[in-house]
């Protein structure tokens, strides 16, 4: 009896073991994929690992404990010397993955808490959401909006065709435009996807339309909207960006397509006047990428809660702070006071809202 007690005893604690290898392992796995983003930035896959570094790092380290309690539990013999080394190996790498993150997070979060290069005297709060498609006539949604008291609202993925048929398909054939939140001063993209309300007064506008690499038939073009606004006399210019999402090698090639365009044309922006960069970047603060378009620009960004957090969320609202990414982001010239950043709640899209609070001499 005491021997059958003992081998089940003995295979549960080699089972336990099994079980703390295969999560080292795990956990090892994780912390490689965590260098990707930062040795190397030009392969989609490697960079596309920065969407998840919160995860990959933490998970691993959460993989290290329960390997840790199983062999607790295992209890004797203790582990031998390459296990004690697995242990360590796995926790260096995790550990040196959670720095470079940390030191890449700094990098983009020190040049948003400095102050404007002139002190800004009229306040702006800018709203931008990704809609997939939400309704924007929808009533509450328009309540909602009106609550925020926004000076401008900048959408992406409006569909403005499919906006105005279902508008239509409700019986009613007012447009939208110049009810409740939405400012009759507006722009719309050539494309439909990018819209903006300003209670400005815009001055010119631009669309800039991208080409996408994957070709019109799979996931087509992406504009830039611009626009240069006078906000009670003072210049103001707005872009709203919206460039694929990087799920593939040629669409990872269609948003640096559109990096390269956005870079053009924030360097036509007059120097002398502010601007504001604003959308679903479809973009990690620490892709290099990211980095290197707002340390080219001169541009600076703050994030809600001081470091970035999950602004697109997958599969369900409730598990945003597990399954999602940060990539709706607000970025100002030197010009430019941000006074707040902030995101909504749950607005019917796959996306919160970025509510971003600036000021402008």
């Amino acid at each position: 009896m005491t021997d059958q007690s003992s081998g089940r005893t003995s295979l549960f604690a080699r089972l336990l073991r099994l079980a703390a290898i295969a999560g080292l392992l795990v956990a090892l796995l994780f912390g490689l994929l965590a260098f990707g983003p930062f040795v190397a930035p030009d392969i989609w896959f490697a960079d596309n690992m920065s969407f998840f570094l919160p995860q990959l790092i933490g998970g691993g380290f959460a993989a290290v404990f329960l390997a840790a309690i199983c062999i607790r539990i295992a209890g004797r013999p203790r582990p031998g010397k390459q296990l004690r080394r697995l242990f360590l190996f796995t926790g260096l790498v995790l550990s040196v993955a959670l720095g470079l993150a940390l030191y890449h997070t700094y990098r983009i979060v020190a040049p948003g808490l400095a102050g404007a290069s002139v002190a800004g005297t009229k306040n702006l709060r800018i709203v931008s959401i990704n809609l997939e498609t939400r309704y924007l006539g929808d009533p509450d949604f328009m309540a909602y909006l009106e609550s925020l008291k926004p000076d401008i609202l900048v959408f992406q993925e409006t569909e403005w065709p499919y906006q105005m048929r279902h508008r239509k398909r409700q019986g009613d054939d007012t447009p939208l435009i110049g009810l409740g939140p939405y400012f009759s001063n507006f722009l719309i993209g050539d494309l439909g996807g990018v819209v903006a309300f300003s209670r400005y007064p815009i001055r010119t506008s631009t669309t800039t339309a991208v080409k996408g690499e994957c070709g019109p038939h799979r996931y087509g073009n992406r504009e830039v909207l611009t626009a240069a606004l006078d906000v009670d006399g003072s210049p103001f210019n707005l872009v709203a960006v919206h460039p694929d999402s990087p799920r593939s090698p040629c669409r990872w090639q269609s948003r640096q397509d559109y990096y390269a365009a956005l870079a053009g044309i924030i360097a036509r922006l007059p120097a002398s006047e502010p601007a504001v960069i604003i959308g679903d970047w479809n973009t990690s603060p620490l892709s290099s990428h990211f980095g290197n378009l707002l340390a080219q620009a001169g541009f600076r960004v703050q994030f809600p809660a001081v470091v970035p957090v999950i602004t697109r969320f997958f599969y369900d609202y409730r598990l945003r702070w597990v399954l999602g990414s940060a990539v709706d982001h607000a970025a100002v010239s030197d010009k430019v006071t941000i006074r707040n950043a902030a995101i909504g709640g749950d607005v019917g899209s796959d996306h919160v809202p970025l509510i971003v609070d600036i000021a402008i001499p």
